[in-house]
């Protein structure tokens, strides 16, 4: 068994080491392979890496930055990098020993995508949170381009649909973790894991962090993020998902339809504003939804 795990780092000095340490003592560390694209990293960075080549088998990718989608995308589309599973691995987490050794073992001929839930953690590793996600998530194509549903360190992933992904040359990409799921619902089962089975760090750079932010400032940055996603827009998602996903069901495809449609097609709009897919949602993101449809910024 050959076991993949793709990391990107950007100047991660602070938080690498101990993710490292939790790869290298995982339950079926002796398949692992770490592959590290590094995206422009200035500090110690590759010391830290250089100091666990003894420990664990790294394979460290330089190049050029470009951003943590297109970083981890490189990794995955890599000709180079060939395995029976894969994972995305954030720099900054703390993974428990059995968290691939567990999602391995839910993935079969039928399920091809495991995804766990996991604790917060502080800058000191300290558990703040013992549950990311507190209910057992909706998992539908709709209900993710409403709201986010798992973070891609939380997957891990067949080689079947590794392969699956690469065959369909796609080209939008908001992030890379979003596109996975997105392809793998049209693709086989999905496995959901309510168990925890890692430490998600929250600090100021990461996501979590920034949902404290004020009402003003999380409009604001909102808007520019969205205003500023150009050709790796939702509803370009859509589009390309409708031509290349395969195999999507009338009512997958009907929603990617009004989604690709909804900027020129008053009435898509309206469809996609009040559609039963945003029941149970958490009105901050559904009020962030609702404003990228209004403003076209999906």
């Amino acid at each position: 068994m050959k076991v993949a795990v793709m990391m990107s780092t950007y100047n991660g000095e602070r938080y690498l080491d101990a993710q490292i340490e939790s790869l290298a003592t995982q339950t079926v560390a002796d398949s692992i392979t770490l592959y590290i694209r590094d995206d422009g990293s200035k500090d110690k960075t590759f010391d830290i890496i250089e100091s666990w080549k003894n420990k664990i088998h790294i394979e460290l990718i330089t190049g050029a930055n470009l951003g943590p989608a297109k970083s981890f995308w490189d990794l995955l589309t890599n000709d180079d990098i060939q395995a029976d599973y894969y994972a995305f691995c954030d720099q900054d987490d703390v993974w428990d020993a059995d968290k691939l050794e567990v999602a391995i073992s839910k993935l079969n001929d039928h399920t091809h995508f495991y995804a766990c839930n996991s604790r917060l953690i502080d800058s000191e590793g300290t558990v703040i949170d013992e549950a990311y996600t507190k209910n057992q998530p909706v998992i539908s194509i709709p209900r993710l381009f409403v709201a986010g549903i798992v973070q891609g360190c939380a997957m891990v992933f067949s080689d079947s649909l590794r392969k699956h992904l690469v065959s369909r040359d796609i080209q939008c990409l908001p992030m890379h973790d979003i596109i996975v799921m997105l392809y793998a619902m049209s693709y086989g089962d999905i496995f959901w894991d309510f168990d925890t089975h890692f430490g998600y760090r929250v600090h100021s750079s990461n996501v979590v962090a920034r949902e404290n932010k004020s009402v003003f400032k999380k409009i604001r940055s909102t808007y520019w993020n969205w205003k500023n996603s150009g050709k790796n827009s939702m509803s370009t998602v859509a589009r390309e998902m409708l031509s290349k996903a395969g195999n999507l069901s009338e009512e997958d495809a009907a929603y990617l339809t009004l989604m690709s449609n909804y900027r020129t097609s008053l009435s898509a709009k309206l469809k996609l504003l009040f559609q039963k897919h945003t029941d149970r949602i958490p009105f901050r993101v559904l009020r962030s939804y609702r404003m990228r449809l209004l403003l076209n910024l999906l």
